[in-house]
């Protein structure tokens, strides 16, 4: 194993990258006889053999110091893949050395850095993060602000009420971001002032974590204010956190907007509709499906699709047929939630759309549809020669009705669908499904039983081999008798 490794090692350096990526992927087969050169060659290599090899590193808490050492690497891709390599090792030790690279001068680094600290945890990250958050140093602050965040350290709430205060609108951004995961009062206070802060940044801030917190009216009511604001993105995130709240006595004021100057609003509005149940929000959502706006039209009919009212079906339905590829798409996801009896046949009729994405969504769609409808209709679909290969892995998928289905349809099947009703079966890997290849054998048309000779053969069992030589001696069709006799090998 070692000496494959030294020579797999060799290779990384060759000039043909194929065969660097070869032998990556040869050390990694290798597993835990290449670790100890693996750790040396971090150590002796340069930045381009450090990109190949730390996706390789294994889960060993003695591999740290080495990944570690790579955190230092003049390339900002490297100490980023350091990063993630720490991160995915789960040793907590390297939470203090992350730290360290919060002030790194590639985002990518700070990010992945960021991201490792937020995965690992420790008993250090708290006391860590609120020492960087006190920092003169902005970058670190935002970073450690974002940490303190993500865990909800309620001892971090001094920080970031602190850093609210601050003429940095990064800094408020991050920690604006933190506030609703703390569970004092005072982070609503916060949050409920910044509503109101001079900046729209900070404003269009504020009114989205608004819709993470708990309902209550002083919220709905700064809220509903947001829908006025002169700042568009104020108003998309007010409409937002509205819908996210489900404050359906806000439907009114947020179909008022249904018109607004700013797309994203207009969007905002359906998606916030999307989330109530009231009549005027149904309505205005009907209405926003027919949209000249295709965001608008999109998000309509999604949220058409949630709500899996009756009335808004023949809308869905309509839309289905669109001129636009991507409207249908959408329609069609929406219409696939409906237990109707206009479903199947949209969605069958979709499976012949002249838009590939659309076809495959289709039958995706009839694919996990229990029932032996959904498998007849996938059965009808194999004379298409551009979902044939999709249409037979759906009949793969052991669904409710999907035997029965597939046995009837064999009982009529011709040499074109026999072969692919058969490998479908096979596919299953399951022992219904192979008990089914054996009934095909003996009850099934005559194309049907000699596609099923091949594949109950390859079952390899005693009842498989006794009813190969039950058909090669009853069998009406000497094709079949014929079959079976060859798969025996007699």
């Amino acid at each position: 194993g070692q000496d494959a490794a030294a020579g797999l090692l060799r290779l990384l350096d060759g000039p043909d990258p194929t065969v660097a990526r070869a032998a990556a992927s040869a050390l990694a087969e290798l597993g835990a006889d290449a670790d100890e050169q693996i750790l040396q060659a971090l150590q002796d290599g340069d930045s381009a053999r450090r990109r190949v090899l730390l996706p390789l590193v294994g889960r060993r808490a003695s591999a740290v110091p080495e990944v570690m050492a790579c955190l230092e690497d003049r390339e900002a891709s490297v100490r980023a893949l350091a990063a993630d390599t720490l991160s995915r090792i789960g040793d907590t030790s390297a939470v203090p050395v992350l730290f360290q690279r919060l002030t790194d001068d590639d985002a990518r680094v700070v990010q992945a850095a960021t991201g490792a600290i937020q995965s690992l945890g420790s008993e250090q990250t708290e006391a860590l993060a609120l020492q960087a958050a006190r920092s003169p140093d902005a970058r670190l602050r935002r970073a450690a602000l974002r940490i303190i965040s993500y865990f909800g350290y309620a001892r971090g709430l001094e920080v970031l009420l602190s850093a609210m205060r601050d003429s940095d609108e990064r800094l408020r951004d991050a920690a604006i971001y933190g506030l609703p995961f703390i569970e004092d009062p005072r982070a609503v206070d916060a949050l409920l002032m910044a509503a109101t802060h001079e900046s729209e940044r900070t404003r269009a801030a504020a009114m989205r974590a608004l819709g993470q917190t708990e309902k209550e009216a002083r919220i709905t009511s700064t809220l509903l204010g947001g829908l006025n604001d002169r700042d568009p993105w104020v108003r998309y995130y007010a409409c937002q956190s509205l819908g996210k709240l489900n404050e359906e006595a806000a439907a009114d004021a947020i179909v008022a907007l249904a018109d607004d100057d700013a797309g994203q609003v207009r969007v905002a509005v359906v998606d916030a509709l999307a989330h109530m149940h009231t009549e005027s929000a149904m309505t205005a959502l009907r209405r926003a499906a027919a949209s000249t706006d295709a965001d608008v039209r999109r998000a309509a009919l999604l949220g058409l699709g949630v709500a899996r009212r009756q009335d808004a079906l023949p809308v869905l339905l309509e839309a289905s047929s669109s001129e636009d590829s991507a409207t249908r798409l959408v329609a069609l996801s929406a219409v696939a939630e409906y237990e109707a009896p206009e479903t199947l046949p949209a969605l069958l009729h979709a499976a012949s759309d002249r838009d590939d994405s659309v076809r495959s969504a289709a039958v995706g769609f009839l694919a996990t549809r229990p029932g032996v409808p959904a498998t007849q209709a996938l059965v009808s679909l194999l004379g298409d020669m551009t979902v044939r290969e999709r249409v037979v892995s759906a009949l793969a998928l052991p669904m409710e009705g999907r035997l029965p289905g597939l046995l009837t349809a064999l009982d009529v099947a011709d040499e074109v669908t026999a072969p692919l009703l058969v490998a479908a079966l096979a596919r299953m890997r399951r022992a219904d499904a192979r008990a089914a290849l054996l009934q095909v054998l003996e009850t099934s048309s005559a194309s049907a039983r000699r596609a099923a000779v091949p594949a109950v053969s390859a079952l390899g069992t005693l009842e498989s081999r006794d009813a190969l030589e039950r058909a090669s001696l009853r069998d009406e069709d000497p094709e079949v008798r014929r079959a079976c006799l060859v798969a025996l090998g007699k």
